[in-house]
Parts: structure tokens; sequence; C-alpha cells
């Protein structure tokens, strides 16, 4: 059987996010969004009109989102990454790495339900994406 050596990929770019000069954590998005939905929640209920709901929805779909971010740590989207450090801190990622059999550079795609790296010149060169 032929050893193949399992490519590693490599942050090329790590940027900080940051929101009026601080570094955003995702404990704080986590408790906006659900001040958030509590107070359109009651807007809803007070006024009747469809206005909060709008709001509703879309800090629902920013805490869905955080509260992922939080327990997985990263989350891919194309060629950038959102990751999530252990003390919370957010960055914006970029992975990158090398074929070890051509020499091609890598990519991480979505596969059947699981997350592959592959090479950009041969196809055929495909791993299972392993996250810590």
């Amino acid at each position: 059987m032929k050893n193949d050596k399992i490519p590693k990929l490599e942050r090329i770019l790590e940027k900080p996010i940051k929101v009026f000069g601080k570094q955003l954590k995702i404990i704080r998005v986590i408790l906006i969004a659900g001040a958030g939905i509590l107070y359109t929640g009651m807007l809803f209920n007070e006024t009747h009109s469809y206005t909060p709901l709008v709001f509703l929805i879309l800090l629902l779909i920013l805490l869905g989102i955080s509260a992922f971010l939080m327990f997985k740590r990263i989350l891919y989207f194309g060629k950038y990454n959102l990751e999530c450090s252990s003390a919370g801190d957010v960055y914006l990622t970029q992975l990158q790495g090398i074929c070890p059999k051509c020499k091609g550079s890598l990519k991480i795609v979505k596969k059947d339900n699981t997350k592959k790296i592959l090479c950009d010149k041969n196809d055929t060169h495909i791993w299972n994406l392993k996250e810590k």
C-alpha cells in the first residue's frame, strides 16, 4: 500500500474582525442578538406590525450562526473562513495548501455532505478534511 502524504493547510490571511476599534467577541454577538430578539418580539406583540418580524428573523439568523460558530470554532464560506478562538475572538481567515502529489493549490470543498480538501490541478487528488 502506498503512503499518501496528508496535506497541511496554512492560514495565509488572519484578520481580526473589529467593531468600533474593539475586537469582536462571539459572546457579545450572542447576547446582543438575544436581547434584540426579546425586544423585537415584544415590539411585535404591542404593535402587530410586520416590520419587527423582519428584524426578528435577521436576529434569529445571526444568533444561529453565532452559536454554531461558537461550538464548531470554524465556518467555511468559499475561500474565506470565520474562526473563533478559545477566548471568543472572531477572525476572518483564508486557508491554503500545496498538493503533495502534483504541487497544485488546495481548496476546501463540500462533497456528499462532507468537507474535503481538493487539488485544483487534478480532481482525483482529494482528502477528507479533519477538523480539530
